[in-house]
């Protein structure tokens, strides 16, 4: 079985309780106003990186995964400098090693577009997130795929067949039970 999952909100907590920033289709930019926005969300988003703390039982389950021989990827649509500042906090908590496969948004592509890319290509019989646009997204793409949503947040998600939603990562193993192994 080939799992994969979400950073920001599912290995890693979210900075005061939200996201920053999905990646989205490029707009036409406002020759003065857009940069200095884009400047404003790195420069916060490189101040709250090191607030960023694994998420309870995280790493127990993941191990007990890969224990149980799954594999484990990382599909995030991090792009640019945020990369490398998830490889660091990967290192820093000890779990590079759980995971075969990273895919990371190098060429800025809309966040669901690039997982849906990647999920087309890749032989991933689950993915996790935290993101109820995106799951409801790559849920109605991928019928024959299950989506698991990690609704520590509570916040109100999508409902379907192929999507099982559990609050706490310890449900999370009994949420995938009956996929192939």
């Amino acid at each position: 079985m080939m799992i994969s999952f979400d950073f920001d909100g599912v290995l890693a907590s979210l900075v005061l309780g939200r996201t920053w920033e999905k990646t989205k289709a490029a707009k036409r930019p406002v020759p003065v106003v857009t940069p200095v926005v884009r400047a404003a969300k790195r420069g916060l988003a490189a101040l709250t990186e090191g607030l960023r703390r694994p998420l309870p039982r995280a790493e127990r389950t993941l191990r007990e995964l890969r224990a149980s021989g799954a594999t484990l990827c990382l599909l995030t649509s991090r792009t640019g400098e945020r990369i490398a500042a998830a490889e660091r906090w990967l290192s820093k908590n000890g779990w590079t090693d759980l995971f075969d496969r990273k895919f990371y948004n190098a060429a800025g592509l809309d966040a669901d577009r690039f997982k849906a890319s990647v999920l087309h290509d890749q032989p991933i019989d689950a993915h996790i997130d935290d993101d109820p646009e995106t799951v409801a997204c790559l849920s109605r793409l991928f019928p024959d795929k299950r989506f698991v949503r990690l609704d520590h947040y509570r916040r109100k998600g999508p409902s379907a067949a192929n999507i099982a939603t559990v609050r706490e990562w310890e449900e999370l193993p009994a949420a995938l039970s009956g996929l192939r192994k």
